[in-house]
C-alpha cells in the first residue's frame, strides 16, 4: 500500500500528460501500481474525494486516524509519537493473511520498555489484542516481540515498504510531522528506547554520562537529530560504527552536554 503523497505524485504526472511507463520511471513505483492507482482514482480530485469520503471498509482506520489527528486527544497522540519512534527503530510490518502484523522486537532486560510499548499500542487500538513472543538464546530470555494485528498498519505507519529501512527513503507524512512537532519528547523517547543508550564516558577517571542513538538509516538518524533540535538538545556525530547484521553501517549520534544529559535524566532516564 502506497502513501497519499505517492498516489498524488502519480496522478499529478498523469494529469500533466506523462504516460504510465514514464511515471513509473520518474517515481520509482512499479508500473502495475501506477496503472492500479490511475484506474482506481482517475485524477487528483478522485483521490481526495476517496479520502474525504471513506467507504465502509475504510471506516475503522479512518476512526483511528481521526483520533490520532485530533488535537484534543492528547493521550492517543503522545502514544502515537512514542510508537512511531519505536517502529522506526525496532519495528517491522508483515502481512498475515488479510491483515498486517506490527512487530517490535525489544531487549528482554528492559521490562518497563516492553510494558510501555504494549500500553501505547493498546491506547491507539483499544479493541485489538497485544501479543508477546519470548525468544530464548543460550537458555536465557533474549528479547520479546510486542505485536498487534490491524488491517491498515501501512496507513497508520506509511514508512512501511519493501526492504530494510536503511536501503530506502524514510520520511514523515505531514500529519505525522505535526504530531512529532507537538510531542517531540515522546518521539525522542521512542527512538531512544528502541535504538538508544545511556552510558558513561570515563576520561581521566572522571565520569561523563552520555546519551547515544545508533541507526543504519541516514533518514532515521536525521529524524532523530531534528527531534533533538526541537527539544533544544545539542548533538554530535561520532565515527561510523560497525557493520550491522542487516548489512548497514551504524552511525552514532551523541548528546553529551551536561545540561542536556541532566534534562534527559529528569524526563526519561536510563532504560529499565
Amino acid at each position: 500500500m502506497r502513501t497519499h503523497d505517492e498516489y498524488r505524485s502519480i496522478l499529478e504526472l498523469w494529469e500533466s500528460g506523462v504516460n504510465k511507463k514514464r511515471i513509473a520511471l520518474y517515481t520509482g513505483i512499479p508500473r502495475g501500481t501506477v496503472v492500479e492507482c490511475i484506474q482506481k482514482f482517475g485524477n487528483v480530485a478522485g483521490l481526495e474525494k476517496a479520502i474525504a469520503e471513506p467507504s465502509e471498509m475504510r471506516k475503522p482506520v479512518s476512526q483511528v486516524l481521526q483520533r490520532i489527528n485530533d488535537p484534543q486527544d492528547i493521550e492517543t497522540r503522545k502514544s502515537y509519537a512514542y510508537l512511531l519512534g519505536m517502529y522506526l527503530g525496532d519495528g517491522c510490518i508483515v502481512r498475515s493473511r488479510q491483515v498486517f502484523l506490527l512487530r517490535i522486537s525489544l531487549d528482554a532486560k528492559y521490562p518497563n520498555i516492553v510494558d510501555r510499548c504494549a500500553n501505547a499500542l493498546q491506547i491507539i487500538l483499544p479493541l485489538n489484542k497485544v501479543g508477546f513472543i519470548k525468544h530464548i538464546y543460550q537458555e536465557k530470555l533474549s528479547h520479546i516481540d510486542v505485536s498487534c494485528l490491524h488491517k491498515s498498519w501501512p496507513v497508520l505507519l506509511p514508512q512501511h515498504g519493501k526492504g530494510m529501512k536503511h536501503t530506502r527513503e524514510i520520511k514523515l507524512e505531514a500529519w505525522q510531522q505535526l504530531i512529532v512537532d507537538a510531542y517531540p519528547l515522546e518521539m525522542f523517547r521512542g527512538l531512544y528506547h528502541s535504538d538508544g543508550s545511556r552510558f558513561s564516558n570515563v576520561v581521566n577517571g572522571k565520569d561523563y554520562p552520555r546519551y547515544q542513538f545508533s541507526n543504519c538509516s541516514p533518514d532515521i538518524n536525521r529524524i532523530f537529530r531534528e527531534t533533538c533540535a526541537k527539544l533544544g538538545l545539542e548533538w554530535s556525530v561520532g565515527t561510523r560504527g560497525k557493520r550491522a547484521a542487516n548489512g548497514g553501517i551504524h552511525e552514532n549520534t551523541f548528546i553529551s552536554k551536561r545540561k542536556d544529559v541532566e534534562y534527559l535524566d529528569s524526563v526519561i532516564g536510563p532504560k529499565s
